[in-house]
Formats: C-alpha cells, structure tokens, sequence
C-alpha cells in the first residue's frame, strides 16, 4: 500500500512539473505573460490537466482499499470518510482541469487577440473549488492520519501527519490566504514512504 501510495504522489509531481507554467518560480502574474507559457507548451499543459484528475482518482480508490484493511470500526469508518472526500476532491478538481484545457485550446488566440486594456483573468481561482479541493485533500490527511493512529499503523507518524494536515488549513486560510498543493502531496509522500517502512 505505501509504495502504491507513492505512485501516485509520484504521478501528482508529474503532472505538477509537466506542464511548463508550473515550473517557473515564482508564478507569472502578467495575464500575456501567462498566456505565453501556456500556448508554447500545449503538450504539458494538457498533460497536467488530464494527470491531476486521475491521480485524485486512483488516491481514493487507495484509500478505500486501505480502509478495509483497518482493524475496527472506527479507524475503518475515518478511513471510508477519507476515501469519500477525496473522491469529492477529484470530482472539485474536474471543473478546474476542463477549465485549464480549454484555457490551453484557446491561449494562442487569446494572445492573438490581446488587449491589454481589457486583460483577462487567467489562472485566477474565482470560482471556490480550488479552496474546496484544497481543504476536502487536508481534511482527508487528517482523517487518514487519525484512522492509522487509531488502528495503531505508524501511530507516531500518523498523528504527525493528521496535525501537519491541521496546521496547514490554518496557515493556508487564516495566513498566507492561499495553498500550494505540492505541499499537501509532501505529506502524502511522508505518509507513503512510513508505510513503507513499516
């Protein structure tokens, strides 16, 4: 399970760096500029759009298949809720990645017909299910910590994973206003690699 589990965070950093926008730091913020990166780069832009769905997807059949694997009802019961929520993870993720495919098939003209009186908001999130996303993959980590704590799987580790997971959600909305979801894939990644070790 935990090297499964680090597929698929594996298959998450690919979509991250496959696609060109995402592997400049910081960000371009200049709405042309955005649009310029994405057109030169059609093939990694639509590759992290169809990657990211997938990857949500094949997390929550994961984590459903470690549920039944917990002894107790109740580690059995958190970890079900975990799967759940991921899979409303993936089903938020779908409208951002049909956004960014169409974003992708339309860059070139975009930038063809640019003006820079009128920019467009690109790469904005505006639309809440980013933030749904986000807050349904942390709550997911606690839920999934707290079951393997409680089924006493890595129970150190699990409850560091659950309080990270808190933490973050704090952070991302109360201080920075924002999350960058590399960053939950770091504590899936802790959580994989301890699975495997154990």
């Amino acid at each position: 399970m935990g090297i499964a589990l680090l597929s698929t965070v594996i298959v998450f950093m690919v979509g991250a760096f496959s696609a060109a926008y995402f592997r400049q730091w910081p960000l371009p913020t200049d709405p042309l500029d955005k649009l310029t990166v994405i057109a030169n780069d059609r093939i990694g832009w639509t590759a992290q759009a169809i990657i990211f769905p997938v990857a949500f997807l094949a997390t929550a059949v994961l984590f459903a298949l470690l549920a039944t694997q917990l002894p107790g009802p109740g580690p059995r019961w958190l970890a079900i809720a975990a799967a759940l929520l991921i899979f409303a993870g993936f089903l938020f993720w779908l409208p951002i990645s049909l956004d960014r495919l169409q974003l992708g098939a339309k860059a070139a003209e975009m930038i063809r017909t640019y003006d820079p009186a009128m920019s467009p908001e690109i790469m904005v999130n505006t639309s809440g299910v980013f933030w749904a996303n986000t807050l349904c993959i942390l709550a997911v980590l606690v839920l999934m910590g707290a079951a393997l704590a409680l089924a006493d799987v890595l129970p150190t580790l699990s409850w560091v994973v659950a309080g990270t997971a808190v933490a973050s959600a704090f952070i991302s909305i109360f201080i920075w206003g924002d999350w960058l979801p590399f960053m939950s894939y770091m504590i899936v990644l802790i959580l994989a690699v301890g699975l495997i070790r154990a």
